[in-house]
């Protein structure tokens, strides 16, 4: 597997592991001493159980969350765009959101920036299959 497909492979693993609800299996995707921003501007949570608190908060929330056009690689570094579905009774929250994460050697998530964007249309480009 090429270092890009891998890094390919994390970014799709993660919006997996988010949609699960699961905080342990998006923790297992980030580096020993990961910090996110989440959403950019906010304050940093740095440091693995800071990292999984964030996760928790949202366990019980359903989520729907689907990757939108190519994964963008350039040395140790990720962009992409996902769809991001709440349903909230009878409306239901869609929106867009772009996330940038930085790698360890190992493929780890060191880094993630969150820029979630409810005003843009999450339906302008479609998935790769």
């Amino acid at each position: 597997m090429t270092e890009r497909a891998r890094l390919v492979e994390v970014c799709d693993r993660y919006i997996a592991a988010v949609e699960s609800g699961d905080p342990d299996a998006v923790l297992e995707l980030f580096a020993d001493e990961p910090s996110i921003e989440d959403p950019v501007g906010s304050e940093p949570r740095v440091g693995r159980e800071m990292v999984r608190e964030f996760y928790a908060q949202n366990a019980d929330v359903e989520l729907r969350l689907r990757r939108i056009g190519p994964v963008t690689v350039v040395g140790n570094r990720a962009a992409f765009q996902f769809r991001i579905e709440v349903p909230l009774g009878e409306d239901e929250l869609v929106m867009a959101s772009t996330d940038v994460m930085t790698f360890d050697a190992e493929g780890r998530i060191l880094s993630m920036t969150a820029y979630p964007d409810s005003d843009a249309d999450p339906d302008m480009v479609e998935s790769e299959e």
